[in-house]
């Protein structure tokens, strides 16, 4: 859950001057976040709830690359897209 928290502080930071790197990194722990944490928020195996963590992730991203982070969640599987805009509280 820290990774998370930290990750988000970090796309905020480092975005502006290297986009490519943030979405070649981060947006592959966001897909495996939203693709693998359970309906309660948690990760199966783990301890704790990462939904606060993964919606700060996903925020923190979306204020930075704007449409273009759902147009990377359209080739990702439909469930991840959906956790996705659930957490940018996007109307489909």
């Amino acid at each position: 859950m820290l990774t998370a928290l930290i990750l988000a502080d970090l796309v905020v930071e480092l975005y502006p001057r290297k986009p490519h790197a943030v979405e070649q990194k981060v947006l592959v722990v966001l897909w495996h976040l939203l693709g693998t944490m359970t309906s309660s928020g948690s990760l199966p195996g783990a301890g704790g709830n990462i939904r606060a963590a993964t919606a700060k992730l996903s925020k923190a991203l979306f204020a930075q690359m704007g449409p273009s982070l759902l147009a990377h969640a359209a080739a990702q599987p439909p469930h991840i897209k959906r956790s996705l805009e659930e957490f940018l509280e996007i109307a489909t």
